[in-house]
Parts: structure tokens; sequence; C-alpha cells
């Protein structure tokens, strides 16, 4: 009796573990789905602010290395970069500090002022596209003769806020203003918290305003007390000399680091394993090799189809005439023969929006004709390196690619010597003397597309944007 109860019990403790046993995988399971959706999350919102980022290198470039913010007054490109979570809701934002250009390059038309930029971009999880957060010229934001500096603040509450601070005397008066601005973490919008400014007069008497009413100087310090924290300098200004406030030594560098720790999201190609056919491989490296002096192909961009027209004149010296405005010309027929060899792809002349001749644009497009203005072009020098190949499909693959570009014509008339490019390259770019290193570039990442038409490899993308899964496939 005592051997079956005890057999009994055994069975029923087995029982009793064999369903814990099930139950535990259940709530494993939860767990998993909840995991795997912030994963999806993170890398859908990664994925969002890294296409902002890539697009403001794409269209405006870096600036160089090493140059002044009074050096790069006729400049354009991006700076500064960094990931910061405004909001503290554990999700990064992306900030950016850029030079722009009152030439529109980029569809973000905040990106289209020969100014200084920021902007913050924050991802949306439930969309498809980040949102612009903040954006702001930071030389017009009061007028060019005050002294602005801008800083990210770490406050108490873990958020960090845009303080923007103006100082400016006049006739013995003196108005220093303060911007903050904060980001909540269920609005997308970074928006003005507080504001306030102090004049301090000729009799020694301080006025202070809050918020544009006038009240008392407890009120006041106490008002701005809770977006007071450390302070991440981005631009220095004082009587009128501006500086920058974070590491200007290498721009490509430093918005390089922050485009690589998000690039991983847009993709599942790069990474993965490398093209070992080592035939195949320098075919399609050949095929680049090509356009070593271009920094974009896209063949939907109407602003890159003209400079590739300009390419494929130039570099087949295709037969012209000139017009009686010293223009010369050539027959739209052969041009668009002549793309589709180099390409594979037909030259949509009609959905390219081509200057007409009345615009006197450098290339224009009327009744059939290309019009072209007989002038030269100077472009910095590329010392491309071909880093990956990556096998989308039997006719298809993806190349990763680093660039260093080199303003050696401006290097060559500060030391009233003829260097080239390849002379410096072939040095080690760690030993450059700084009068070099300030018309450098260096590690610009660059992505290709090359597709087989015909049993030939032909460019159907290059540029500084990694392209998604879908945007690759499409090719």
């Amino acid at each position: 009796m005592k051997k079956s109860w005890l057999l009994l019990f055994f069975m029923v403790l087995m029982c009793g573990c064999s369903n814990q046993a099930k139950e535990e995988p259940v709530e494993a399971s939860v767990d998993q789905e909840a995991t795997s959706k912030l994963t999806q999350e993170k890398q859908l919102v990664e994925r969002q602010l890294y296409e902002k980022l890539s697009e403001a290198v794409e269209t405006l470039g870096y600036t160089y290395d090493m140059q002044t913010f009074a050096e790069n007054e006729y400049n354009r490109g991006v700076l500064y970069s960094e990931l910061v979570d405004f909001d503290n809701d554990g999700v990064h934002e992306v900030y950016a500090f850029m030079k722009g250009t009152d030439y529109p390059v980029s569809a973000y038309t905040h990106r289209n002022k020969d100014n200084y930029i920021q902007e913050i971009w924050t991802g949306n999880a439930n969309g498809e596209s980040a949102i612009l957060s903040f954006s702001s010229e930071v030389d017009q934001l009061v007028c060019s003769a005050c002294d602005m500096n801008v800083s990210l603040v770490k406050g108490q509450d873990g958020r960090t806020f845009i303080k923007m601070f103006s100082n400016q005397t006049s006739q013995g008066i003196t108005v220093d203003k303060t911007w903050i601005y904060a980001k909540e973490p269920n609005n997308s919008a970074m928006e003005l918290a507080i504001t306030g400014f102090t004049i301090d007069n000729n009799e020694g008497a301080i006025d202070y305003i809050l918020n544009g009413k006038e009240t008392d100087q407890a009120t006041y310090d106490t008002a701005f007390t809770p977006y007071a924290g450390e302070e991440r300098s981005i631009l220095i200004s004082n009587f009128s000399e501006k500086k920058y406030g974070f590491d200007y030594t290498s721009p490509a560098s430093n918005v390089g680091k922050v485009l690589a720790a998000l690039a991983p999201s847009v993709n599942s190609i790069v990474g993965q394993e490398e093209l070992l056919e080592k035939n195949k491989r320098e075919e399609i490296i050949k095929a680049l090799d090509e356009f070593s002096t271009t920094r974009r192909i896209h063949h939907h961009a109407s602003e890159v189809v003209q400079f590739l027209v300009l390419d494929v004149i130039q570099k087949y010296n295709l037969d012209h005439e000139y017009s009686d405005m010293g223009e010369m010309v050539f027959d739209g027929a052969t041009v668009k023969a002549k793309y589709k060899e180099t390409f594979g792809v037909d030259l949509d002349i009609e959905n390219m929006n081509f200057p007409s001749r009345e615009s006197q644009s450098i290339i224009a497009y009327e009744a059939g004709e290309f019009y072209i203005y007989p002038t030269g072009f100077y472009f910095d020098a590329i010392d491309r390196h071909f880093q990956d190949v990556y096998k989308v499909r039997d006719d298809l693959y993806y190349v990763t690619i680093l660039d260093n570009e080199f303003n050696n014509t401006e290097y060559s008339l500060s030391k009233d010597t003829n260097i080239t490019a390849e002379e410096m390259f072939a040095k080690d770019i760690a030993g450059w003397p700084k009068e070099a290193r300030i018309w450098l570039k260096p590690e610009i990442q660059r992505y290709a597309v090359v597709k087989y038409m015909d049993g030939a490899p032909k460019v159907q993308y290059m540029g500084a944007q990694n392209l998604t899964d879908q945007q690759i496939e499409a090719f």
C-alpha cells in the first residue's frame, strides 16, 4: 500500500512538473514577441533617421577637415551629428548641424539656405518616415550682429534641451536673450519651452522679461532652473567671433560614425557573405571604375541625370555644332543612344525637367537637342577604395565603397607648386600636414548597384545613401 502511494505521489509530482514545463514556453513566447516587436520598431526608427541624415550628406556633402567657422563661409556640407534622446523616452533622435546653400539641392527646403542650419528628426514607429521635430537658421534667428551661442543641455529630468543664447550691446545697453526648446515623449515637435531676456541699461539697472512679460530676478531665475544642466556647445560666439563647440577635425569621420551606427537597420545585404567569385568581382569593379570621378548615379533624379548627360557627352566626345549664342549643340537622339549604351537604361528626357535655353543653365534641352555652354568643371580628386561586393540576384550586385576626396588645386596654389592628388594619396593621410588636411574629406561611405544587362555589367546607382532591400530589389 505504501509503495502504491509513493508511486501515485511520484506520478502527480511528475505531472505537475510537466504542466509547469508546458506553461513556461507560453510566457517566454509572449516575451519573445514583445522583444521582437521592440527590435522591429527600433530598426524602423533607425532606418528612418538614417534616411534623413544620409540625404543631407548626399545633397550637401561634407565640409573639409579642420575648417574653422570663418573658413567655411563659402562652403556647404554637414559638419556635425549625434544621436540624442531629447525626450528621455529611451529612443534616440538624430541631431545635425550643417552649412546650407541657397541653391535648391535638397528636397527639404529648410536646408536650401546659405546659412548654418540645425535640425532634429524623430523616428515614427507607426509611419513610413521620420518627422522633422526642429529646424532653425542659427545666424538669422535674431540678427547677424548678435553673438549667438547654441548648446545641448542635459536637464535634471533626463531630457536634453536646445539652448540658444544671444548677446548684443549697443550704445551702452546690453541685451542677453535665452531660448530653451524642449521635447515631450508624446510630442514629435521640439517646442519653445521658455524664453527670456535681460536689459542692462546705462544706469546699471537690469530689467527682466520672461515669456514677454516683465518680472523680477528671483522669478526669472527660478523659471530657468529646470532647464539648467551640463552643456555641450555647438556654436560659440563672442563679440562676433564665432567658432564651433564640437570637434571639427574631420566632419566626414564624425558624421560617418553616426551613419555607420544607423546603417545596419537599412538592409539585410551589407554585412552578409560577400561575393567569392573572383572573376565576377573584378568585372563588377571594372564597370564601376569607369566612373572613378563620379559621386552620384541615380537615373530617376533629374539633378543627377543632368550631370550624367554631361559626363556621357564629355567621356565619349560626342559630335556637336555651335549655335549663334555660342552654345555647343548635341543631337538628342545621339545622346540618348549613348546614355542607353553606357547605363543600360533609357534617358527619360521628358520627365527629367531639363532647363530651357531661356534659363541660361549650363545644360538645356529644347526641340530634340541639348545645348551646353562650353565651360570647364572642377571637382575634388577621388581616392576610391572598393570594399565588398554582395550578390543580390544572379544579375544584381551591391557594392560598398570608401572614398577620400582632396582639393589638390587649392593645395597646390597655397604651396605655389604643382602637387598632384596621386602624389598626396600615395602618402599616409595621417601624416599629411595641416595645410593639406584642410582640403581633405576622408572616408566617405558610398554604395553602388550593378546590374547585368545582356551579359554586361551596368551601373544603376551610386551614392552616399545605403539603399533598403526593397530599393535594391527594384532594380
